[in-house]
Order: structure tokens, then sequence, then C-alpha cells
């Protein structure tokens, strides 16, 4: 008899994503909070931060809400799911980020699996993605909202 309880193995295909070099998921999570217009953080009197290993504070951001939620519990057990404008985010988060001296944590798992980024950095990696999808459609940017990207500015 066969235990029911018994974990399949994992698919040659969900394999494949897991493996993915940090550059493929940092370069698809701009990708995805581009298209999706936004990014997700957990808020309940102020942001979700965590540390980095040398102690550094990081605001964590997610491009689900799934992956988000997964992270409610424990001293994060009062937060709640937040999703935060791409346009919020680029021009009045990261500026506040960059000032206090705190990086982005992105897709902060339970098992405490994450991408660790500068804000500046962040930040000229989506003006870059910004403008390679304007020299190509100019016109998703009126259809979409999305901010242009000569109005990014990289330096206070």
């Amino acid at each position: 008899m066969k235990n029911p309880y018994q974990r399949k193995a994992a698919s040659k295909s969900q394999t494949t994503t897991s493996h993915s070099s940090p550059k493929d998921l940092y370069r698809q999570f701009i990708q995805t909070i581009i298209l999706q217009r936004q990014v997700i953080a957990l808020y309940h009197d102020g942001w979700a931060l965590c540390s980095t290993p040398s102690g550094q504070h990081a605001l964590s951001i997610w491009q689900n809400k799934g992956l988000a939620k997964l992270l409610i519990k424990d001293h994060w057990a009062k937060y709640d799911v937040q999703e935060v404008s791409l346009l919020t985010f680029i021009e009045k988060m990261i500026p506040f980020l960059k000032e206090n001296n705190t990086i982005l944590s992105l897709d902060l798992t339970p098992e405490g699996n994450n991408l660790l980024v500068p804000a500046d950095t962040f930040l000229l990696d989506v003006k870059n993605f910004l403008y390679q999808i304007y020299l190509q459609r100019p016109d998703v940017f009126a259809e979409l909202q999305l901010p242009l990207p000569r109005e990014i500015r990289l330096h206070n």
C-alpha cells in the first residue's frame, strides 16, 4: 500500500526554476513589479524591516502577495500586506531608504532566503529596464501609467 502522505518528487520544470541564478531572479523581480506597477510590503506602525548578516537594515518587499503572507507570523504577526504603487515606491520610498542607508530585501522567504540589493542599484536597474521598454514601445507608458525613465532621479 502506498503512503498517501509521501511527497512526490519535484518535476524537472520546478527544479530548474527554483535553481535560477540570483541575477535571473533579480531581473525577473524587476520585470514583474514593472508589469504589475506595484511592489508588496508588510506594514504595521511602520514597514517590515529585516537585517542583513552584517546587521544593516533592509526593507522587505515582494513581487506577489502570497509570499509576503507567509511571513506574517512571529514578530510580524500584526503586519498587513500593503500594495505600494511603483511610482510611490520610486519617488518616495527609495529616496528615504537611500537617505537612511537601508537596503532592499527582495522576496524574503520563511527560510530566510532573499536577494539583498542597495536601493540606488535597484533604482538604476528599474530605470534601465523602463528605458528599454520606452525604446521599444513608448505607447505603453501612457496605457500602463509607468514612470518615464527620464523623470526618475538617481541623485537627490
